[in-house]
């Protein structure tokens, strides 16, 4: 027998809370351009955090680490 092949998901389930004017738009956007909603909530969460730039990201891991700490 096989070897049985362990996957594990790099993805973590995200619950967020927005007004219905946002969630009106991105109905309207998502039926413009053919993707579904979590998919465009996925690229936009993705590309915010990837427009923190890396100084800010290394100065919110201080903070993090000495609000742990205490």
């Amino acid at each position: 027998m096989g070897r049985k092949r362990v996957y594990k998901s790099t993805l973590t389930n995200v619950t967020v809370r927005i007004e219905s004017e946002f969630i009106t738009a991105i109905k309207l956007y998502s039926q413009a351009v053919g993707k579904s909603q979590t998919q465009i909530m996925r690229e936009f969460l993705i590309s915010a955090i990837q427009a923190i730039p890396d100084h800010q990201k290394q100065a919110m891991e201080v903070i993090a680490k000495c609000r742990a700490s205490n």
